[in-house]
């Protein structure tokens, strides 16, 4: 039964994050819920966690729990934790299902992968360009004028993220040359996608592939050092960025670009006042100014456009400052750990050599580092359906590599 609603759940997955992200948080939900119950059913056993998860869980969740209690809005902080706690939870029973189907099932899931991701990028690329004709016929009137693109961003993020998954899977059946011309199909998909942040990440990613594509172990070593490096020294970075958006700074660089530097030179400043427990869990939604105004754009022609209203509005467009905002320092630590881990798991599925999934942690990071807030559950829970697409890789028969020495946990 579970093969049947697995294959269901990729090949809708793709389709519904186009036209409808927040319904990837009800579609995982119930899929996990779903696999859960048929498995017991089929075969007497319940959804197992390993101890690592279990207690990687309790002490994030267990901190979040905790910092909620001085967040400037506590109930509805404690409100988020319970959302994401079930989402972890049904993400995890999601991956395990996966992790449970045989070769030819998988192999049967990732063909349905593969099609749900091409009508996807369809549908994706008539929405963007043809002013949403699908969208318009679906709802039967036509829509805000400025949300008519921006509404695809998070379908776009999530395919220029799935593309990099499914060409890992089917890597074996393109040559090298082919290889290497991969990172132009996510980049033109992006290219007329709706989502500058989206593209940069599959720009960046591709450049990651590219770089190491032919020293794959050293990219795998060098990756979780980058990222978690990144994550710790977030606050500290983002203290010297006034030059990209002040009144001197380079008029190339668009407006969105120096409003999000100034957001981060703002939240910076307020995570080096507090920078051990944070301000509370999800404070940034209602984060004051404190006396700070807010930002002041100044254009070629020396005209002034001063903005309103608070200065992180719901969240600051970088994880990273979100957690160190929220969560201190405890947090950032509990985050790189998740990171190492993650890299733990992909050598236990041995995908160390695996460039393509290199790239893809690359673009997710980045997208993460410059788009959505770290908890809205429609972002949050595309981690753990991206995780649940590892499996489907087909592992190397290559007994070498299995007896390697694993130095980060798995």
């Amino acid at each position: 039964m579970n093969s049947h609603l697995l294959r269901l759940f990729f090949f809708a997955v793709p389709i519904v994050s186009v036209f409808s992200s927040n319904a990837l948080v009800p579609l995982v939900v119930l899929v996990g819920v779903l696999t859960a119950i048929f498995s017991y059913l089929e075969n007497n056993i319940f959804p197992s966690f390993t101890g690592k998860q279990i207690c990687l869980f309790s002490a994030f969740f267990g901190w979040i729990s905790i910092a909620s209690l001085w967040s400037i809005n506590p109930i509805e902080a404690l409100k988020l934790d319970l959302r994401l706690v079930g989402v972890t939870i049904a993400g995890l029973l999601l991956l395990n299902a996966v992790e449970a189907q045989g070769q030819e099932t998988k192999r049967r899931i990732a063909k349905a992968l593969l099609v749900g991701v091409i009508l996807a990028c369809i549908f994706l690329l008539v929405e963007s360009l043809l002013n949403a004709p699908i969208t318009k016929t679906i709802k039967g009137k036509e829509l805000d004028a400025t949300m008519n693109l921006s509404r695809f961003n998070r379908g776009a993020s999530f395919l220029g993220i799935s593309l990099w998954l499914v060409f890992v899977i089917y890597s074996k059946k393109f040559s090298f040359i082919w290889k290497l011309l991969f990172p132009i199909l996510p980049l033109a998909l992006l290219y007329f996608a709706p989502s500058e942040s989206s593209l940069l990440a599959v720009v960046l990613a591709a450049v990651w592939y590219l770089a190491f594509c032919t020293f794959p172990k050293v990219g795998f070593r060098v990756l979780p050092v980058v990222l978690i490096i990144s994550v710790l020294s977030m606050p500290l970075v983002t203290r010297y960025v006034e030059p990209l958006y002040d009144a001197q700074s380079s008029q190339s660089i668009p407006f969105s670009a120096k409003h999000r530097f100034f957001i981060w030179d703002f939240v910076s400043s307020q995570i080096l006042e507090n920078p051990i427990r944070g301000w509370g869990f999800d404070s940034a939604r209602d984060y004051p100014n404190n006396g700070v105004e807010n930002y002041v754009h100044v254009n070629a022609k020396g005209d002034q456009r001063a903005l309103e209203g608070r200065i992180i509005s719901l969240h600051p467009h970088n994880f990273a400052l979100q957690v160190w905002l929220e969560l201190g320092l405890i947090g950032a630590i509990l985050v790189s750990i998740i990171i190492w881990m993650v890299f733990g798991y992909l050598k236990s599925r041995q995908l160390a050599e695996r460039i393509e999934i290199q790239a893809m942690l690359v673009s997710t990071f980045i997208v993460a580092l410059l788009g959505y807030g770290i908890w809205q559950n429609r972002w949050f829970v595309m981690f753990f359906i991206f995780a649940a697409m590892l499996p489907l890789i087909q592992k190397k028969e290559d007994k070498e590599i299995i007896g390697e020495v694993d130095e980060y946990g798995a």
